[in-house]
């Protein structure tokens, strides 16, 4: 069933639009929705969250008694209050698979991809011990970046059966006088990283930079006129190509996907030159 799903996404996506048409910002949602899928897992549904900075919650061994797993995770909170902060905590096992992949007996590079509204910090233990090969102590620090800007803590030497926890503070961005949006958690997955970014990374892009699935539905976001309909006519052809993305996914070897998106990438991003 999971493969007649996959292999039909084409019809799926396309089937309500005509071929002769291209695609909105929305259906482009709706296929970053499901490709993410492919080499990553969500960690969000999940999330346990407490209000205020204080007592700390960064440490492994922390109290969750106070905490609360979120109904929807990506709520707002602390909208206009000066010092408004709080703090997100998930705990999990890492399974066997990562969407449609195995995860290696000997173990692989894995990065946990974050996202906060406002400003963050991001501790990540595995097997108890602090994790992130570059990072501080186990801590990265990151601020006002745009939705798209998926940060990773990558490497992460990983196997499956390692326990991971991930605590996250979250602070309105400025603190001092608080932001009428709050602060939101918008991105948490695990994924895989290794020689796969080369060819993740460019596929998904930024729309801060254009690049990528991210950058063309933002242009597709706010393009208008000619200029929308010029780029949907280039993006069709690429767009309708990403079925082979999907169909390498379901040979279930991550080669097979990271070659099938970076040729995809290319496409895409050739496309947005244009």
């Amino acid at each position: 069933m999971r493969s007649v799903l996959v292999i039909g996404f084409g019809g799926l996506l396309f089937g309500c639009i005509d071929r002769a048409d291209a695609q909105t910002a929305d259906d482009v949602t709706k296929l970053i929705d499901r490709l993410v899928q492919l080499d990553s897992i969500d960690l969000a549904k999940d999330v346990k969250f407490r209000a205020g900075l204080e007592p700390s919650l960064f440490d492994l061994d922390a109290d969750e008694s106070k905490m609360t797993v979120l109904k929807n995770p990506y709520e707002s909170h602390g909208e206009g209050k000066p010092g408004a902060a709080g703090w997100y905590r998930v705990s999990f096992v890492v399974p066997e698979k990562l969407g449609k992949f195995a995860i290696p007996k000997g173990g692989y590079n894995l990065g946990i991809e974050s996202n906060v509204r406002g400003s963050w910090e991001i501790y990540t233990y595995v097997n108890g011990k602090r994790a992130g090969l570059w990072s501080k102590d186990g801590m990265y620090a990151f601020a006002n970046l745009h939705p798209t800007a998926w940060m990773s803590n990558a490497p992460m030497p990983t196997r499956a059966g390692d326990k991971i926890t991930v605590a996250i503070l979250a602070m309105a961005s400025p603190l001092g006088r608080g932001s009428p949006e709050g602060f939101a958690l918008n991105h948490l997955r695990l994924r895989f990283a290794l020689g796969h970014t080369a060819a993740r990374q460019p596929f998904y892009g930024n729309a801060i930079n254009g690049d990528g699935l991210l950058g063309a539905r933002e242009k597709l976001r706010t393009m208008q006129g000619e200029k929308l309909q010029a780029l949907q006519e280039k993006l069709k052809r690429p767009l309708e190509r990403l079925d082979n993305v999907f169909e390498a996914a379901n040979t279930e070897k991550l080669d097979n996907l990271t070659k099938a998106m970076f040729t995809a990438s290319k496409e895409i991003n050739e496309a947005l030159k244009k």
